[in-house]
């Protein structure tokens, strides 16, 4: 309900301010897809092999919906979200999560504006961190970071409510008179979670972003800098070609689960699946449009070192824990011994390679309302053929005539090696998406 009070007290005082060219835009997207929707697509084979070989088959079914309302005029920005899903799992598990999010952004001046919310989406991105086969920018792309990033449900196994905490920060964007074609945005915030299991932790964030119109675009973003386990990202882009995207990105301390490898780890002898993060990865993305509809993108993110940074644990003699330290260690290897004790290292990274991404996405305009598409993802640890996971996806989105909305549908196709030997998955995403606006 606060959120809510937030959002529209945001569009009530904008008006009582007398802002002019308000917009309203009212956008619903139901079914099931993990790329519109998150976490599931509408149905689900998947085959998982265990520890001792065994393989074992789920039929997964998951129905969502995602109703959200944009209003922007000339002093507020602000977005109110409502995420839906139900899950039923092999007709045994049956699952409801409700994830309400949303954010209010007011600018009483056009250089200087105020957030605050549980999650910025892409409000505060970065443009040459835009990854363009995957249409989407990582976390590191992103001046400001979401409370919501960090998994809590409240409830039970059956139904629960996903999402804590809350954000805020100062913004500006700046332009520069008879130099308008340059510019400059900055924001500096912190992120409040909890895990209602210990005590609330605070994230403090910061970033830039400059460049000049239809030439280049730079970025920097620090996320976290007030604990060891802090990231930064750098990065830079070629705006002077139309149709053209060429972006490059270098990152610390990468733990970006949408783009690692996972690797099977074995304790005590049950399996456990652990995304394989880097301390230094860099990354490309390029892509074109071309005239006769044919889109082309592609993008590539790797590990530079074998090296991640990891929490150790100190112990004495007696066992008894003396302190948590996070450190940078070669993956792989082995923690050092400690004075009148053993140090132990609480992670789960087995594996030498190195992390390593690359997306292929094809697109073809058929129509004016048709469009095909083809995305090819492979996600692997180099030197570890056994952590490769390849992803075949085709599918198509067609606008329905009158305005009625658009229809999204297609086969994904998942060879995870690390779960399974052949095929792991194969499902079924589709959704249907409707959009109504409204100036005023």
């Amino acid at each position: 309900m606060k959120k809510i009070f937030i959002v529209f007290a945001g569009m009530i005082l904008a008006h009582a301010l007398g802002a002019e060219k308000s917009k309203l835009t009212i956008k619903n997207v139901f079914g099931g897809d993990f790329d519109a929707l998150g976490d599931y697509d509408l149905f689900s084979r998947t085959n998982e092999t265990d520890i001792k070989g065994n393989t074992e088959g789920s039929t997964n079914f998951a129905l969502g919906d995602r109703l959200q309302a944009d209003f922007e005029n000339r002093l507020v920005i602000a977005r109110l979200r409502l995420e839906m899903l139900y899950q039923n799992v092999a007709n045994e598990s049956h699952k409801f999560v409700l994830a309400p999010s949303g954010f209010v952004h007011v600018a009483p001046i056009p250089q200087v504006g105020v957030v605050v919310g549980n999650n910025f989406y892409k409000h505060f991105a970065i443009p040459s961190g835009y990854l363009a086969a995957s249409d989407d920018t990582t976390k590191y792309g992103r001046l400001l970071v979401n409370s919501t990033s960090h998994d809590t449900y409240l409830g039970s196994d059956d139904f629960s409510v996903y999402g804590n905490g809350i954000a805020g920060g100062i913004t500006s964007n700046w332009r520069f008179g008879e130099y308008d074609h340059i510019y400059v945005k900055a924001a500096a915030g912190a992120s409040f979670y909890t895990n209602f299991d210990d005590d609330t932790d605070t994230n403090i964030d910061f970033g830039v972003n400059g460049g000049i119109d239809n030439v280049v675009d730079l970025g920097f973003s620090a996320h976290g800098v007030n604990s060891d386990e802090r990231k930064f990202g750098v990065f830079a882009g070629l705006t002077s070609v139309q149709n053209l995207i060429l972006n490059a990105g270098f990152y610390y301390n990468f733990t970006d689960s949408d783009y690692l490898p996972e690797a099977r780890v074995e304790r005590n002898n049950v399996d456990e699946f652990k995304k394989q993060s880097t301390k230094y990865a860099l990354g490309l993305s390029g892509g074109y449009k071309f005239a006769n509809g044919f889109g082309v993108y592609g993008d590539v993110i790797t590990g530079l070192t074998n090296e991640y940074i990891g929490k150790v644990k100190y112990y004495d003699s007696d066992g008894n824990l003396i302190e948590t330290k996070i450190k940078t260690i070669v993956r792989g290897g082995s923690a050092v011994k400690y004075v009148n004790g053993v140090a132990k290292r609480t992670d789960e990274f087995t594996h030498e390679g190195v992390p390593f991404y690359t997306q292929l996405r094809l697109t073809y305009d058929m129509t004016d309302s048709v469009e095909l598409l083809f995305n090819f993802k492979v996600r692997a640890m180099l030197r570890d053929s056994s952590s490769t996971w390849l992803t075949f996806y085709p599918h198509c989105t067609v606008e329905l005539p009158q305005k009625l909305g658009t229809v999204a549908a297609g086969l994904r196709f998942d060879v995870n090696k690390a779960r399974t030997d052949g095929l792991y998955s194969f499902s079924v995403p589709l959704t249907y998406t409707y959009k109504f606006k409204k100036k005023f």
